[in-house]
C-alpha cells in the first residue's frame, strides 16, 4: 500500500510539472506573437486580442487564457464578464519580466497556471500573458492513471511475495530446515566437538575437496592449519595439491568405505576408517544424500 500510495504522488507530481511545463509553453509563445505585442500596445487591446485569446484556448484545450495589463487589469478572459476587471493571481514575478508557474486560487477556481510577461522591442514589460488549466480537470485526468498504477503495484508485490515463497523454500531446504541462529549455534558447538576428540577426522566431499578436518588430522598428515572462519581464506583445498602419501589420496579420493586400513605417513603409521558421510534427517522430514566421506586417523 505504500509503494501504491507513492508511486500515485509521485504521478500526481509529475503530472502537475508537466502540466505546468506545457502551460508555460503556450503561454510563451502568446506573448512572443508580434500580433500580441502589436495589440498589447495599441488603444483597444481587447478588440484584438479576445476573439485570438478564444480560438487559442479552444485549441489548446485550457480552461483559460487571459492577457492583462502591467498592471494586472484584465484585457481577456473567458468570461466577458471579468475583462477590465483585476486579475485574480500573483503577477509580481511577471511585472518584474520573469515568468513562473503556480497553483492559485482565481475567477475559474483554483488552477495550475503559467504567467508570462509581454516584452516590446526595447524589453519594456507591456502586458503579461496567463494560461491556466483548473486543478479539478488535471485531478481527473491523474485519477485516470490509478488503475494503471495500482495494476503495476500489485503486480510488483505479488512477484516479491513469489521470489521470497520460493527463497524461502529454497533456503529451508538446502539449511535441513534449520534458521540461522540454530545454524550458527550448531556450527560453534560441532567445531568444538570435533576438536576434542583424540583422533583426526577428514570430511571429503563428493568432488574431492576437503570440507573439513580437526586439528589432530591436521597434526598427523602436516595439512596447514585451519582458518578460523571462512572469511579468512579458502577453506576446501583439493587433495591433490596436498602433500599426502599416494595410498592416503587414493583412499579420500574413492571414497571406498573401508575398515581400519594401515598407512604410512612420513614416520607415522595412522590406522584409517573411512565410511559415507550421511547427515541425519531434517527437520522436514526429509533424509538428505550423503555429502561426502568421513575418515578417522589414529597413529598405531
Amino acid at each position: 500500500m505504500f509503494v501504491s500510495t507513492a508511486a500515485f504522488v509521485d504521478a500526481r507530481d509529475r503530472g502537475y510539472s508537466e502540466r505546468a511545463d506545457r502551460l508555460l509553453a503556450v503561454a510563451a509563445a502568446i506573448a512572443d506573437s508580434p500580433f500580441v505585442v502589436t495589440a498589447a500596445t495599441s488603444p483597444d487591446p481587447t478588440a484584438a486580442l479576445q476573439p485570438y485569446t478564444l480560438e487559442v484556448n479552444r485549441d489548446a484545450a485550457l480552461d483559460f487564457i487571459t492577457i492583462m495589463s502591467p498592471a494586472g487589469v484584465s484585457w481577456t478572459h473567458p468570461d466577458p464578464a471579468e475583462i477590465g476587471r483585476q486579475y485574480v493571481g500573483r503577477t509580481g514575478p511577471a511585472t518584474a519580466g520573469m515568468s513562473f508557474t503556480d497553483v492559485t486560487p482565481g475567477t475559474p477556481g483554483p488552477s495550475v497556471r503559467a504567467v508570462v510577461p509581454i516584452l516590446d522591442s526595447d524589453g519594456e514589460v507591456v502586458g503579461m500573458v496567463a494560461a491556466g488549466v483548473r486543478t479539478s480537470n488535471l485531478q481527473i485526468a491523474l485519477d485516470a492513471r490509478l488503475p494503471a498504477i495500482l495494476a503495476i503495484t500489485l503486480t510488483l508485490l505479488l512477484a516479491g511475495s513469489l521470489a521470497t515463497w520460493v527463497l524461502r523454500r529454497y533456503l529451508r531446504r538446502v539449511t535441513l530446515g534449520w534458521g540461522p541462529e540454530e545454524l550458527a549455534r550448531l556450527f560453534v558447538h560441532n567445531d568444538s566437538v570435533v576438536n576434542s576428540v583424540p583422533e583426526g577426522l577428514i570430511l571429503v566431499d563428493g568432488a574431492g575437496d576437503l570440507v573439513l578436518y580437526n586439528d589432530r588430522a591436521a597434526e598427523l598428515l602436516g595439512l596447514p592449519p585451519r582458518p578460523a572462519s571462512r572469511a579468512a581464506g579458502a577453506f576446501s583445498p583439493r587433495i591433490d595439491d596436498l602433500d599426502l602419501p599416494p595410498s592416503l589420496a587414493d583412499l579420500l579420493r574413492s571414497g571406498s568405505t573401508v575398515p581400519d586400513e594401515i598407512h604410512l605417513c612420513g614416520s607415522r603409521v595412522l590406522v584409517v576408517s573411512q565410511n559415507p558421510a550421511e547427515p541425519t534427517p531434517s527437520r522436514l522430514g526429509t533424509r538428505a544424500a550423503p555429502v561426502g566421506t568421513v575418515a578417522t586417523l589414529r597413529e598405531r
